[in-house]
Formats: structure tokens, sequence, C-alpha cells
């Protein structure tokens, strides 16, 4: 049993095996190696374009990889705890929506786990969605398949993750969605008490 489960970890670990050309963008942009496999193939990132559709588009995580010496690789949907991050640019403005596993209260006294933080930026957008990612370890884009980013950054632990952002054309959707500043909201706890911040 021990030595099956050995030689399972090593063909996982083995991505040189695996023919990732016969794959569809799909299959590829689902498990870690199809997205390295990605990184390494795609042609040249035409940045000035991705520039221009920042303009309008929401730029959404729609899932992350985590990869570490001791762990090897954790989805998003492995993560307690894990939020939905997107990000929008208003003006000079870069707004974070975040969909987060904690409550608030609203205004009116409802309870929501969603809300927005905005940030004024001067410079390029990516650059500004960009920094959101940032914790001074480094954040690349490391290429863009259809209507997909993949953005690589590192952390204090220098575990790598690859972020997946899904360029999408429905900024209305998301001001419905997250339509709360997180200074409007009240963190709310189980006992039923809303405690001011």
């Amino acid at each position: 049993m021990l030595l099956l489960a050995a030689l399972t970890a090593f063909a996982a670990c083995n991505d040189d095996s695996i023919d990732y050309s016969t794959w569809s963008h799909e299959e590829l942009l689902a498990t870690p190696g199809g997205v390295d496999y990605l990184i390494r193939t795609t042609g040249p990132i035409d940045y000035a374009a991705i520039e221009e559709e920042l303009e309008t588009v929401v730029c959404d995580c729609y899932n992350y990889f985590i990869y570490d010496a001791r762990h090897g690789w954790t989805e998003r949907r492995e993560m307690n705890g894990s939020a939905w991050v997107s990000y929008y640019i208003i003006g000079d403005i870069v707004r974070r929506c975040v969909d987060w596993d904690s409550f608030f209260r609203t205004p009116e006294g409802e309870m929501t786990t969603c809300y927005y933080v905005d940030r004024k930026f001067t410079g390029d957008r990516l650059s500004a969605v960009l920094a959101g990612l940032d914790d001074d370890f480094g954040v690349t884009v490391k290429a863009r398949i259809e209507n997909t980013l993949i953005i690589e950054s590192y952390d204090e632990d220098n575990r790598r993750w690859i972020h997946l952002f899904r360029l999408v054309n429905q900024r209305e959707k998301w001001q419905e969605m997250f339509p709360y500043s997180l200074d409007e909201l009240q963190p709310f706890y189980p006992n039923g008490l809303a405690v001011q911040q």
C-alpha cells in the first residue's frame, strides 16, 4: 500500500510524463501542471490590450494554486476560509471586492459577507490591480489565455501562488453584488451582537 502511494505521488510530481499538448485550455487551467505548461508555451503578452480592457472589465480571481516544498500544491477549494476577490478600476481608484466567510451587518440591519475597499492609485491600471496581490515579494503576469490572466506571486514563506484572473464584462453585476464599502459595515459575531470597529 505504501509503495502504491509513493508511486502515485511520484507520478503526480513528474509532469514530464504528461502530454499536455492534447489538453484543452479549460483542462490545462484546472491543474497546476497544466498552468505551468501554458506559461511555458504561450506567446507574448499584449500588455497594452490588457491595460485598455481594465478600463471597463472586472478582474475576477476565480481560482488559485499554492506550492510549497513541504506540502506540494494546494488548490483554492482546499483552503479553509478562502475569500473570493476581484478588482475593477473607477477613474483613479482600484476597487477590491471581497466575499469572505465573516458576517457583517449592513446599515439597513441585514447580514452580508460582501464588501469593497477603494484605494487611489497613480500609474497604469494593471499595476494597480497587481498591487492588491503584492506583499513586497513580487507579482508577475505570466500568460494570458483567452480571457484569463495567469498571475504568479510569492509570499513571506516563499510559497509560490498562481492566481487565475478572468476578465469579465459585467461591472454592473459586481456593483450590485458588492454595494457596501467595508467602512459602512459592522462586524457581526455569533452571539448576535454587532460590534463597533
